[in-house]
């Protein structure tokens, strides 16, 4: 009981040590003219927080939760286009069209709400360590930016995940309603990338025995 219990607040702890790590100007948006703002978000062990933050005149939805598998198996499930449509249950389709000095052209075909089908165009970089980078090229939006950060928890088993996105569709919609759906995509990115990253876990007996 006293290592489960010193484990868990070992646990909460570097989940403590990696936001703050975090509360620095980010280095992919560093170069806009307006700073961005530093946030403070508890993150749960369990479930996803999300949080506005501006940069200039644009306003990303940041997204985190905690995931029990490593930031390097996190970092290669997302780059591994040629099987992204059997991990994410929103993609369709996904191709590399080029790559050029660490940025590969990924084409995505995508589903929202069920009925609204997207084809869009992005620029990803990958040359950070531990950090995925995206700006839009053409396609279903009129922007479509934002990145992934893995800062690793719990000595490394597992991530303290970031998702950020800031995206304009291109035709009108009201702010809450674009951000309200940024969240509801986040969740379900997360769901899906803890479906396949996490190992099965063996259920616990909570049961209690009375000793006669």
């Amino acid at each position: 009981m006293r290592k489960s219990l010193a484990r868990s607040t070992a646990f909460g702890a570097a989940v403590v040590v990696s936001l703050l790590s975090l509360s620095a100007p980010l280095p992919a948006l560093a170069e806009s003219s307006s700073a961005p703002k530093q946030i403070a978000m508890a993150v749960p062990l369990n479930g996803v927080v999300h949080a506005e933050q501006e940069v200039g005149r644009k306003t990303f939805v940041v997204s985190k939760t905690v995931i029990h598998a490593s930031p390097e198996k996190l970092f290669e499930i997302i780059t591994d286009y040629t099987n992204a449509v059997k991990y994410f249950s929103n993609l369709t389709d996904c191709q590399v069209l080029s790559e050029k000095n660490g940025v590969k052209n990924v084409r995505f075909h995508a589903k929202a709400s069920g009925i609204m089908k997207l084809d869009y165009v992005l620029a990803i970089d990958q040359s950070k360590p531990g950090r995925i980078d995206w700006t839009h090229i053409k396609g279903s939006f009129k922007a479509n930016e934002g990145y992934w950060h893995f800062a690793p928890v719990d000595s490394g088993r597992s991530t303290l995940v970031t998702y950020a996105k800031h995206v304009q569709p291109g035709f009108f919609a009201p702010k809450m309603l674009v951000h309200k759906t940024l969240k509801d995509t986040a969740e379900n990115i997360f769901r899906d990338l803890r479906r396949t990253a996490e190992a099965p876990r063996v259920a616990q007996d909570t049961t209690i025995k009375v000793v006669k």
